[in-house]
């Protein structure tokens, strides 16, 4: 039977060594697992600021209601989705049309405009975008303090007529033949109404492409066509909160293309010449030089702000100094003024149409819309 060999007692010295290198140990241990704490943090803070603070965060706030920026984005995709399939369509027609054709030069150099437009609208379409989604914030609230609603009922109709379904079409009547028709000519035929059934078929086929190619759910999508009717229900309550008569005045104007020309008019009428015979003479104001540069009467909103302010400023019978707009420099002369007068059919007509648009300018530049947009919160699009 082999002999064990005794063990030999530990010295203090070994007994120490191990010490220190079991607390080294546990100390690389502390540090391992801080270090991949703090990987796991950042790693985990990175993917929350990408995906959950970043299209969180607001791209403006409109009376204190955000509009984040994953919402914004979805939108811009939309947006520049729909431009691309209308600019597709438009080269369809395009290349079906012969350019060598003379009688169809015109149409193929207005399809080519169209196209270009459509191009150059792609390439704004992130402030676009933006400034829609704070248009509809004002206008969503302005309806909702005047207590205008839109109904399930109206949002369906309106969804069907743009995609072209008609609930109740109107009964076709025949045209009375008056006239021997060229037996040459071939008849065309006329486009049956879309029915219930090809209505939902082709809502429904839209909606799946945008939610597999945007991800663009169809509640989103309903809510631009409620947008629309709260667009049209706010332009029309304020249309109606248009005074028909305001401060107006009468003016007149020589329009020039420098401001060494229109100091030269007014040294001319300080000698003493004519407004009206140097009107005809020297203004570039093909629409009002005949009339002696006579604009008649308007209210404030018809003018250009520089042209306005400067007529507004002057009493019945005094001139301006040279006004420059970016039509060119103006010398104005004042003939009469009103402080309530009523519109003329046209100018009323012309107020009430941009209703709407004063009133959102004038939100937009409340302080009530804060914007927080950059192009760096625009979303990559496809080319």
């Amino acid at each position: 039977m082999p002999k064990v060999k005794p063990t030999e007692p530990i010295t203090k010295k070994q007994l120490s060594r191990r010490e220190q290198e079991r607390r080294q140990q546990r100390i690389l241990g502390v540090v391992f697992g801080l270090t991949a704490a703090a990987v796991v943090f950042v790693l985990g803070f990175g993917w929350y600021q990408e995906y959950v603070a970043k299209p969180s965060a607001p791209v403006a706030t409109v009376n204190g209601k955000a509009i984040s920026t994953r919402d914004y984005q979805a939108m811009v995709k939309y947006n520049d989705y729909e431009l691309r399939s209308t600019i597709a369509r438009a080269q369809s027609q395009l290349d079906s049309l012969d350019a060598t054709n003379e009688d169809q030069t015109f149409l193929v150099s207005y399809m080519q405009q169209q196209i270009q437009q459509l191009r150059t609208k792609r390439s704004s379409v992130g402030l676009d975008t933006y400034d829609q989604m704070v248009d509809d914030e004002l206008i969503r609230q302005e309806a909702a303090r005047r207590g205008i609603q839109i109904t399930a009922e109206e949002l369906q109709l309106e969804i069907e007529q743009q995609f072209g379904y008609d609930r109740n079409p109107p009964t076709p009547t025949p045209t009375p033949i008056t006239a021997t028709v060229d037996s040459s000519v071939t008849p065309q035929p006329t486009r049956a109404p879309m029915t219930q059934t090809e209505f939902e078929t082709n809502y429904g086929s839209y909606v799946a492409a945008l939610r597999k190619n945007l991800a663009f759910s169809e509640q989103t999508f309903r809510r631009l066509f409620e947008s629309s009717l709260y667009h049209t229900k706010l332009q029309e309550a304020l249309a109606l909160e248009v005074p028909a008569s305001e401060e107006q005045v009468h003016a007149r104007h020589i329009l020039v293309a420098t401001e060494d020309e229109a100091n030269k008019v007014l040294e001319r009428l300080h000698a003493g010449e004519d407004f009206a015979a140097l009107a005809k003479e020297l203004s570039t104001d093909t629409g009002s030089k005949e009339e002696g540069g006579d604009l008649g009467w308007f209210p404030r909103g018809m003018m250009v702000t520089e042209f306005e302010n400067a007529a507004f400023a002057l009493q019945p019978g005094e001139t301006s100094e040279p006004v420059k707009t970016s039509f060119g420099y103006h010398i104005i002369n004042v003939i009469e003024r009103d402080a309530n007068r009523s519109l003329d059919e046209a100018t009323l007509d012309q107020k009430k149409s941009r209703a709407l648009d004063n009133w959102l300018t004038t939100q937009r530049n409340s302080g009530t819309v804060i914007s927080y947009w950059s192009s760096a919160k625009v979303p990559n699009l496809s080319q």
